[in-house]
């Protein structure tokens, strides 16, 4: 995949380089060292693959397991669509949990798709790409409203917590200072 940077403002403007670097918010390349927003490319020499990508670029928020490369965004979009019966425009994470166990490892992801809301759950074996399960759920509305309200307070929690230790800290400086 090939991109240009079109945002004239842009320190890279006229830039042409090949994707190396893909993430939600940036596009770029170690070899041409370029970082660019991802609304400040436009992408050619695509792939149907890599358009997939692209046309579905809110998958990219989902944390890649460590184990697998970026096919897995493919089987994942590939999975919804066929789950959900049509293409599709938007996705919303609420969650998105990692667990490794021994040879295995698992993933559970809450998200909106369009308005569908969805509950995945995905066990892969370590360096393999062939060994994967992904299991899709639609879930009624009340449990998907329950569950990221389960989410928003555990998010509460956890910010309460580092902000308890940032009271510590600044604590802890003053009695030095």
């Amino acid at each position: 995949m090939k991109a240009r940077v079109i945002n004239k403002n842009s320190l890279f403007y006229g830039r042409q380089f090949e994707v190396d670097i893909i993430n939600y918010k940036y596009v770029g390349s170690k070899k041409d060292k370029v970082l660019a927003r991802f609304e400040d490319v436009e992408f050619f020499n695509l792939t149907l693959n890599e358009q997939l990508i692209i046309m579905h670029r809110d998958i990219l928020k989902i944390s890649l397991p460590k184990a697998l490369n970026g096919l897995f965004y493919i089987m994942l979009i590939d999975t919804i669509i066929q789950h959900v019966g049509t293409e599709f425009s938007s996705i919303e994470i609420v969650r998105d949990e990692y667990k490794e166990l021994k040879r295995v490892w698992e993933k559970n992801i809450l998200l909106v798709v369009d308005s569908t809301p969805l509950k995945i759950n995905i066990v892969g074996q370590y360096h393999s790409t062939t060994n994967i399960d992904i299991n899709i759920t639609t879930i009624n509305t009340n449990e998907f409203i329950k569950e990221c309200i389960e989410e928003e307070d555990k998010l509460r929690r956890e910010i309460e917590e580092r902000n308890n230790k940032i009271l510590s800290i600044k604590r802890a400086v003053s009695f030095a200072v």
